[in-house]
């Protein structure tokens, strides 16, 4: 039996038509059917819980968003287990350079970037469990061919191969697709989470298991982790519950493409941080890879600690936006300082500061898309985000590569807490004038 809620009272209601049985079948859909009335329908004894920390979500969002995050981290984890180890396992391999290796590091993003409009437009026609089964296969086999390398050239394939599996957009798509329009911000939050989870992870595994399976090893685990997201991609649930509705704003519009380049500059300097980081341990500190899991994991740590709360109080307030020039001011801070390479205590405050302001742009900027972009095609729309999240990627790889080899590691992250600062005061300015114009 259901019932009508309001404020803390509950009125008993007939079952009498044929709406108020799809609300009591589970479909919940009271708030489209009844938008401009005080009443929600919802199960007695409904934890509350769950509603505090998942807001509306009924039992098919909630699965879909834990099992889309699953997905997303298994693949994720694959990729982040490589970061901080690669440049120095692949110093051995033959043809090695900085610049190769660079490449090897960020031709995955190349691809991704390539790929992801003509995925989302496949998932608009043909689905999107098959495009992203599709994605998962072609990461598996990348993996493979990774691990089977004996050159940089054929690991730079592999890797390249690895990003044909470029399911980001269509992923963001399929929760778009199956969740209400006022819960999607929850829903790509948990898929956040999955992502922040898998970078802790990997950061607390990957210098110890490169130890114990080497670099070819990694490879063949990120294979496995993709076959276990297609396990994942398959137990989704089905069915499409969201109507189409307006865009907010097109995806031709300032706002778009302001988080566009943002998300660019973002996995730019994340990847060149993972290109120039580990040496500049072993080199300048002597601090050996396998004690590199004392930077990352207290640092990355205490960045969750801080910035879910943190996330919880500005998306209350709804000043995600006004966080997000301090949050690229702050990575802008944090790569300067450590460029000075004072000390390891400094690294790690430097490297906390870092992920912080990684994390919260990382969860906050694809929640803030999401609520611009529509339902129509919106496979190709979210694919425009993720094509340029992608190409940071490998813009990170190549350029931290290139400056690392000619000069440096103190000028290579000079230069990217330099582009972090200037983008900072952009920023302000782009979301500044177009506050000005909606105000007009």
């Amino acid at each position: 039996m259901n019932c009508l809620r309001r404020g803390s009272k509950s009125y008993g209601y007939p079952v009498v038509s044929a709406i108020i049985d799809d609300c009591v079948a589970g479909f919940n859909n009271s708030h489209e059917l009844l938008a401009n009335a005080p009443y929600t329908v919802r199960p007695l004894g409904e934890n509350k819980r769950n509603s505090q920390l998942f807001g509306q979500l009924d039992s098919a969002e909630l699965r879909t968003g834990f099992t889309l995050a699953g997905v997303i981290a298994f693949r994720m984890l694959g990729l982040f287990m490589i970061l901080p180890v690669f440049m120095l396992l692949a110093a051995d391999m033959p043809g090695f350079s900085p610049a190769k290796a660079g490449l090897a590091v960020g031709v995955y993003g190349l691809t991704q970037a390539i790929l992801q409009q003509p995925f989302g437009k496949l998932s608009d026609r043909f689905g999107r469990r098959p495009v992203m089964l599709t994605g998962l296969a072609l990461f598996a086999a990348g993996g493979v061919v990774a691990a089977l390398a004996n050159s940089i050239e054929v690991m730079i394939a592999g890797r390249a191969l690895q990003g044909c599996g470029a399911i980001a957009g269509v992923a963001l798509a399929f929760a778009a697709d199956h969740t209400r329009e006022q819960n999607r911000s929850t829903i790509m939050a948990m898929i956040g989470m999955g992502i922040g989870a898998s970078f802790l992870l990997s950061m607390m595994i990957s210098v110890p298991l490169s130890t114990l399976l080497g670099l070819k090893g990694l490879f063949w685990l990120t294979a496995i982790l993709g076959v276990l997201g297609m396990a994942l991609v398959i137990s989704l649930p089905t069915g499409h519950v969201t109507r189409e509705e307006n865009l907010q704003e097109s995806d031709r519009s300032s706002t778009v493409w302001l988080f566009a380049l943002s998300v660019f500059l973002l996995h730019a300097v994340m990847t060149l941080l993972f290109v120039v980081l580990p040496g500049m341990l072993v080199n300048h500190f002597g601090f050996d890879l396998e004690y590199h899991w004392r930077i990352y994991v207290p640092s990355m740590l205490g960045s969750v600690i801080l910035v879910f709360p943190l996330l919880r109080r500005l998306s209350a307030k709804k000043q995600e936006k006004r966080a997000m020039p301090l949050a690229f001011l702050v990575l802008g801070g944090a790569l300067g300082l450590m460029s000075l390479g004072q000390s390891l205590a400094a690294m790690m405050v430097f490297a906390l500061a870092f992920f912080l302001a990684f994390n919260l742009l990382e969860a906050a900027m694809p929640s803030v898309v999401s609520q611009l972009s529509g339902s129509a095609g919106r496979g190709q729309k979210m694919g425009l985000y993720t094509t340029f999240q992608f190409l940071g990627a490998f813009a990170g790889g190549l350029g931290g590569g290139w400056l690392l080899g000619y000069q440096g590691d103190v000028v290579t992250l000079s230069v990217a807490g330099l582009m972090c600062t200037l983008w900072a005061v952009a920023m302000l300015l782009w979301l500044r004038s177009a506050e000005n114009k909606q105000g007009t």
